[in-house]
């Protein structure tokens, strides 16, 4: 009984909110009426978990509201050189799809019918960096992008979770267009295509190449600069006559430059490339579809190269780190594949790529607020910050806010922070978050109480990135993030600036629009707990934060740069910096002399809830910061605290480039530098802690992050070691993640419950099978007797809809699930 049906049941939901609860108007997703945690709650991921359908419900009341009255199909004309294409909003018709998962009694009906009547309009576009008519060096500089398979990352959920809601001509449209005819342009190289195997340069872009036709055009642009504005016009006639016409025809290759594809892309169309393969698989039976199989021409197999990358992740963190908006398209490319891939290697090894990820969103943020170090977008909206390099960018709702923290608003549903004036919401129509809400990927309870539990979040973390050699992008940067938090407040390192994330070099010359890519430093950052000092206002801009040291994109640390900077002053309650931003909350003047004090403790019914003290010194411009958590210590007073700080530290003086030691309120010993004359590391500005006596907070010491291996992670959440084993450790509790043979993933969870793959702990089988069978989906086994014996110990056969004959005793000899993930299977007829 072959099927063409894909392999998957969706979710299914029950939210306890209706229609009438939420705003519809598009603009924002309305959590006014979801409940949330409150601090310090002891059952706060219980409750997060248990309103996690009203967020969700949320999210698709807003999605829907924005898609209603809007095209499904958009007009893209990638060039001048190319006819428009009508490509699907592929983000907008899954949220009309999934409209009624939540509010199964709308009056809103026909939503589906309206998306399966836009497919037949809709045809596939370009995916990848460039769009069509970009052939070399001169197309390159008027870039045109394809970016199609952004749109495929939200279609492919509609084609496994929908396919019984789409008409059938709509749906085998959406699957053999849509998804398998993405094409991929590459300048100087051969056109592809989102379905089918690899292709052996797989991580090339193309080819950009210094012609005749560029020859004439830079004579044109020489001999119009040495004869002023007429010879400017002269010029151009010369070169678009050389360059145009001779160079075209001649198409002589004076320089090659290997142009590589960037790092959301390559995993964005290899996810639509294997996801796709899977469905034609099933109708087609080729082998060019069988991702297990189809490497040719010293190519990698779709199934090699997907576990491949996903390993280099879990090894060295990504290539375009806290990328904006990339890590978002990153995401989406994740999820797709923890919920559709049919070999489990994939699932889980994308799944623990996610639970990296979500443990790392943890450590970097408070109450979803995160400033960081990151590697593309380094554009003004995303970047910005005032003339002395203080960020001024939003945190939440609004410009340079981080995307990410939308999806784990959903996810973890710590919400205090998500207000849009009196109401509680996210700005914006959510429709990209639908694909999040509607995967497989949930947070495991480990790191959804870091999200949700204050009082777990005394931590001390870094992640350091190290200089490696890939295929595919620039992997050699040397940076680090630092996280120090108290159930108070977040202390974050501003990191420091890196390379390009694609080399924009062409015969040495830096090709224009490039700086975009770059890594960025951002200030070191003392971010509040929401609510502290019983206090009701939302901070959510970087002009809200206490700030150290300034912005920089200046990489590698340049001496020439006056704004080099190396931003690393951050241990247990403690920052420095060669200087300070002081909001107007802290009490403290700019510039004063000794040391500065403020007092933001507050008790609630006599109980503690967030708050802090502060101590501040300033001296020639630099600073040095102490913050005191009193919910976490609420038996220290406010005079106790000064005292204490001056008796341990009245002496210090703050000098460039000169070690000075501070000792914190709980005995932390630490050693620390700050200079602002190009004294250290190549730049001209910096702050680095340079060790650390732990004192009496004991998460502190766990995992030592005031030291600075070469591997990726130390500290008291996440540590890592050997190569791409990670593991997670909150309240004595550890889950691993396990990808030292990318061919057997392996996850231990916080019970230590191993789930692993690659050894036949789960198999397929599919009783009409009559060719070749290895246990894989697209060589299953044909009996139930095959199945059972190859099947790991406590491992799962999956069955394909089919008939079985047979009436042997099934497990006998050993325990294993079987399951029919769409039904459709009988055993024993």
């Amino acid at each position: 009984m072959s099927t063409i049906k894909p392999y998957y049941r969706r979710r299914r939901f029950a939210p306890t909110l209706k229609e009438v609860d939420f705003r519809r108007d598009g603009k924002s997703i309305d959590f006014s009426k979801v409940s949330w945690p409150g601090f310090g709650a002891p059952d706060a991921t219980e409750t997060a978990n248990k309103h996690f359908d009203n967020r969700s419900a949320a999210v698709v009341a807003a999605g829907m509201g924005a898609g209603i009255d809007s095209y499904l199909i958009e007009r893209k004309a990638y060039s001048s050189m190319s006819p428009a294409l009508h490509l699907l909003l592929g983000h907008t018709c899954h949220a009309l799809m999934a409209y009624a998962d939540f509010f199964a009694d709308t009056t809103e009906t026909g939503l589906r019918d309206m998306v399966s009547n836009a497919i037949p309009y809709a045809v596939a576009g370009y995916c990848g960096s460039f769009g069509p008519g970009m052939d070399d060096l001169v197309d390159l500089l008027r870039k045109t992008e394809g970016n199609y398979d952004m749109n495929q990352m939200h279609i492919l959920p509609i084609a496994y979770g929908y396919f019984n809601e789409l008409i059938p001509s709509s749906r085998e449209r959406l699957i053999r267009v849509l998804l398998a005819q993405g094409r991929i342009h590459r300048p100087g190289c051969s056109e592809l295509f989102t379905s089918g195997p690899v292709a052996n340069d797989w991580s090339r872009a193309g080819f950009a190449n210094f012609s005749l036709r560029m020859l004439g055009m830079a004579l044109g642009a020489a001999f119009g600069a040495t004869l002023g504005p007429l010879g400017a016009v002269i010029g151009g006639l010369i070169g678009g006559l050389v360059g145009g016409l001779f160079g075209r025809v001649v198409r002589v290759r004076m320089y090659l430059k290997d142009i590589g594809e960037t790092e959301n892309h390559i995993l964005m169309m290899l996810t639509t490339r294997y996801l796709t393969n899977q469905l034609l698989y099933q109708r087609d039976r080729d082998i060019k579809h069988d991702n297990r199989r189809n490497g040719f021409d010293g190519a990698p197999t779709c199934l090699d190269l997907v576990l491949t990358l996903l390993r280099n992740v879990l090894s060295g963190d990504f290539s375009e780190y806290n990328a904006k908006n990339y890590q978002e398209e990153t995401r989406w490319a994740l999820l797709n594949l923890c919920s559709y891939a049919y070999d489990k290697e994939v699932r889980l090894a994308a799944r623990m790529v996610l639970d990296y990820v979500s443990a790392h969103i943890a450590v970097s943020s408070v109450d979803l607020r995160r400033m960081v170090p990151f590697r593309r977008r380094n554009e003004t909206k995303y970047a910005r910050h005032d003339a002395a390099g203080f960020m001024t960018i939003s945190l939440i709702n609004g410009e340079g806010e981080d995307p990410l923290m939308a999806y784990y608003a959903i996810q973890a549903g710590n919400i205090r922070s998500c207000r849009v004036g009196n109401e509680a919401g996210l700005e914006g129509s959510g429709q990209h978050i639908t694909l999040e809400i509607l995967s497989e990927y949930r947070l495991p309870p480990l790191i959804h109480d870091l999200f949700v539990n204050d009082r777990h979040r005394r931590f001390f973390q870094r992640l350091h990135r190290t200089p490696r050699n890939e295929v595919g992008g620039n992997r050699n940067v040397d940076n680090m993030e630092i996280y120090a938090s108290s159930p108070s407040y977040l202390i974050t390192a501003g990191g420091a600036p890196g390379i390009w994330a694609i080399d924009p070099k062409f015969a040495g010359i830096v090709m224009p629009d490039n700086d975009q890519q770059k890594g960025v430093a951002v200030t070191t950052s003392f971010i509040p707990t929401t609510g502290f000092a019983g206090q009701d206002i939302i901070y959510v801009k970087a002009t809200n934060f206490i700030q150290l040291s300034c912005f920089s994109d200046v990489a590698p640390p340049s001496e020439e740069d006056e704004n080099s900077v190396m931003n690393y002053g951050v241990a247990p309650d403690f920052a420095c910096g060669h200087q300070i931003y002081l909001p107007s909350w802290t009490g403290i003047s700019l510039g004063a002399s000794g040391f500065q004090f403020a007092d933001h403790s507050a008790m609630v019914d006599e109980a503690p809830i967030p708050g802090f003290y502060l101590a501040v010194l300033q001296d020639d411009g630099m600073a040095v910061l102490e913050a005191f958590d009193t919910w976490l210590h609420p038996g220290v007073t406010f005079e106790k605290f000064k005292t204490g700080v001056i008796n341990r530290n009245g002496g210090l003086k703050l000098k460039s480039n000169v070690q000075a030691t501070y000792v914190t309120t709980n005995g932390s010993r630490i050693e620390f530098v700050i200079w602002r004359n190009h004294e250290r590391g190549g730049a001209r500005f910096g702050a680095q802690v340079l060790s650390v006596v732990y004192g009496s907070d004991a998460p502190d010491a766990i995992g030592d992050a005031g030291s600075m291996p070469n591997h990726l992670l130390n500290g008291t959440i996440l540590r890592s070691g050997p190569s791409a084993v990670i593991r997670i450790n909150n309240t004595g509790m550890q889950i691993k993640l396990d990808m030292s043979d990318k061919w057997h993933p392996r996850r231990t969870d916080e019970s230590g419950l191993v789930d692993s793959a690659g050894a036949n702990e789960e198999v397929w089988a599919d009783f009409e099978w009559n060719g070749p069978s290895e246990g894989d989906v697209c060589r299953p086994y044909s009996t139930v007797a095959a199945a059972s014996a190859a099947v790991a110990p406590g491992g799962t056969i999956r069955m394909i809809p089919s008939v079985s004959h047979e009436r042997s005793p099934i497990g006998v000899n050993k325990r294993f699930i079987m399951l029919a993930p769409i039904g459709e299977v009988k055993i024993g007829a």
